[in-house]
């Protein structure tokens, strides 16, 4: 019933890449080394805490009775996941930011396992030449470190494995989800003595306020950030209308034709969009909230601030000589942004381990600009699968104090799920801490968000 959280963080230039659990966790897989001189751990586990320890974000109580979830978060960023656990991080008195025990703490329900994302030697230690620029190339090693985690922690590998990400997880995740699938499927196809494979794919997946489909991200732009919540003025709604043709017509021949120069156009013709150039005061994250475009996220800077300090270090094991970085763009993100990633449909790829039971919740912040809630249920509704009929069909339900949901499927939760969270912005797991644990809680076990019933007449 409870499940263990595993998150994968898809950042941290030069940063320990590693399992930290109950000793002794493993033996090394690999004992190459990079040129740099650090172990080559793409298939490896390594201990970084001291001997006879628990799991650092442990569920309270008997880890084997746990299932799975496997959290992950956006290119290029290593936040706020990391104070899901026991910790979540304030301003504190100076203003500088501090971690504090958490009144949400995810350890009631879960445990959590960090890993990098992708975990080859690319991100945290290898040469610039190794790193990985697709979303396609960075699943393998993600699936080469779960296949080596399942193998040295049969306990858990028999118990249910949730796969989840927000914001760029829309594109990253389904890759994920698709490499598990095919290489499941060519493992089948060889004999048992040509695969030692652990056969296993995510009970579900969740992702929150994400970019996965190019195509409704700007088809629904100017109607969620001009009619809905007003990030730009009358006057910048209208120059954006008009450039919105081109916009979509750059996104379709990127898609047709997927170049690296067409998709490299879209950046030019959608800019303004992409940018938020002529936007007005608002945080285009959240439109609650005023910021120019440098100090829209203060907590970024805490971030970096308290994740070198001495006393997380300390209990984390992580030595001196890593230089926590909260955001890497320049290092990690760029490469995929030359190379046109965020330009795909990835939503597609979910289909098939949909129709082979996969559930899938999609929960969106109702005041996010960037990846607004109109877009992600608009290709919910387009993707092909068992439950597309009836998706589209079904009514929205208000779920008392935190939103409206629309599902179909068996179960409370339902198996394909699209959640709108009011007064939340694009990180919903900093605005309404305590409703997303809830849901989130209540959608692993499938038992229903609420019994009221009531239809949403406009949505």
């Amino acid at each position: 019933m409870f499940t263990i959280a595993i998150f994968l963080a898809i950042t941290l230039s030069r940063a320990v890449l590693a399992v930290r659990g109950q000793w002794p966790l493993v033996d090394p897989l690999s004992t190459d080394s990079d040129p740099a001189g650090h172990p080559n751990i793409a298939s490896r586990l390594e201990i970084t805490s001291s001997a006879n320890t628990t799991l650092f974000c442990a569920r309270d109580g008997d880890t084997s009775e746990s299932g799975y979830v496997h959290f992950t978060n956006s290119l290029g960023i290593e936040d706020k996941h990391m104070f899901w656990c026991p910790c979540r991080l304030v301003a504190g008195d100076d203003g500088n930011g501090t971690a504090i025990p958490s009144n949400n703490s995810w350890m009631r329900d879960f445990n959590v396992l960090a890993i990098d994302h992708p975990v080859g030697v690319g991100y945290s230690y290898g040469e610039p030449v190794s790193l990985r620029n697709s979303s396609a190339r960075a699943a393998w090693d993600v699936d080469d470190f779960l296949q080596a985690f399942w193998a040295n922690y049969p306990e858990l590998a028999k118990n249910k494995f949730v796969i989840q990400s927000a914001s760029y997880g829309g594109t990253y995740i389904p890759h994920i989800v698709n490499t598990i699938l095919e290489r499941n499927h060519e493992a089948k196809s060889l004999s048992r003595s040509r695969s030692s494979r652990f056969l296993k794919m995510p009970d579900s997946a969740v992702m929150g306020n994400i970019w996965s489909d190019i195509a409704t991200n700007f088809r629904w732009f100017v109607k969620s950030n001009c009619d809905d919540i007003g990030v730009f003025n009358a006057s910048a709604c209208t120059a954006l209308v008009s450039s919105l043709p081109a916009c979509l017509d750059a996104v379709e021949l990127a898609l047709e034709q997927p170049t690296l120069s067409n998709k490299r156009d879209v950046y030019v013709n959608c800019r303004e969009m992409m940018e938020f150039k002529t936007k007005n005061a608002k945080n285009p994250y959240d439109v609650r909230y005023n910021c120019t475009r440098d100090d829209c996220f203060p907590q970024h800077e805490w971030m970096s601030r308290v994740g070198n300090s001495s006393e997380i270090r300390k209990a984390t094991g992580v030595p001196d000589w890593v230089d926590y970085k909260y955001l890497a763009h320049d290092t990690i993100g760029a490469l995929f942004d030359k190379n046109g990633d965020h330009m795909q449909q990835a939503y597609k790829l979910l289909a098939p381990a949909i129709n082979a039971g996969m559930r899938l919740l999609v929960y969106n912040g109702n005041t996010d600009g960037v990846c607004a809630w109109r877009s992600n249920l608009a290709w919910m509704k387009l993707l092909k699968t068992r439950h597309q009929d009836a998706f589209r069909e079904a009514r929205a339900v208000i779920y008392p104090g935190v939103g409206w949901f629309q599902k179909v499927g068996a179960g409370g939760a339902g198996e394909y799920t699209f959640l709108s969270i009011k007064d939340a912005g694009h990180f919903v797991e900093w605005d309404q801490q305590a409703i997303f644990q809830e849901f989130l809680v209540k959608w692993v076990a499938n038992e229903p968000f609420t019994t009221s019933g009531e239809v949403v007449d406009d949505i």
